[in-house]
């Protein structure tokens, strides 16, 4: 603060205005065009700043809700599974007979593969590399087609063979007796999802 603001007034300078006077002139001072345009400047940046702020708290919780959906969407399976709507399914690198290969998925809270739908027919055809066991099964020619959780095959897609156990191959749901050795497929549902 400025000294003459706190000057005590001599002998001579008694006068009741005129330490209002010097008052007002460091006052207006304080306010030249020099500190109008600092207070425009810091009222310009406070604005850009809460202009800032304001987008970062709409901003952030959207990319949070978008980083949510994927990693639900990508964290479904278990490592070395692969997701496609709510399922997931293991593709298997050996072979083994039908039976083993339910008992394999069964081990990994899973069964041999079953699609509901042409969408994920496709994509085990795509990512198969040789006829694999699926989860289709019968007692003999005369029964109805069964997935390994005993509902019914609805007979979507024709079945080609006179065996008792189903595979995938290039040539679509073929099958065969159960001791031949086969790559299998496994599938479970992925309603298990991971929270981030």
């Amino acid at each position: 603060m400025n000294a003459q603001c706190l000057k005590k007034p001599e002998e001579g300078e008694s006068s009741p205005g005129t330490g209002d006077k010097i008052l007002q002139r460091n006052s207006l001072r304080a306010i030249s065009p020099e500190s109008s345009a600092k207070l425009y400047c810091c009222c310009g940046v406070i604005m850009v700043l809460t202009v800032a702020v304001v987008a970062l708290s709409v901003a952030l919780p959207a990319t949070k809700t978008e980083q949510i959906l994927i990693n639900k969407t990508y964290a479904a399976c278990p490592k070395n599974w692969i997701g496609v709507g709510n399922k997931c399914f293991y593709f298997s690198e050996y072979t083994s007979n039908w039976t083993f290969a339910q008992t394999f998925c069964m081990a990994q809270e899973a069964q041999l593969a079953r699609f509901d739908n042409e969408k994920e027919l496709n994509f085990l055809k795509r990512h198969m590399n040789s006829s694999h066991w699926i989860g289709l099964h019968r007692d003999s020619s005369e029964h109805p087609w069964r997935w390994t959780d005993n509902t019914e095959y609805n007979n979507t897609f024709l079945i080609q063979g006179d065996g008792e156990c189903g595979f995938l191959s290039d040539n679509g749901i073929s099958s065969s007796r159960d001791y031949i050795p086969r790559k299998w497929i496994c599938s479970r549902s992925s309603n298990y999802m991971l929270q981030c």
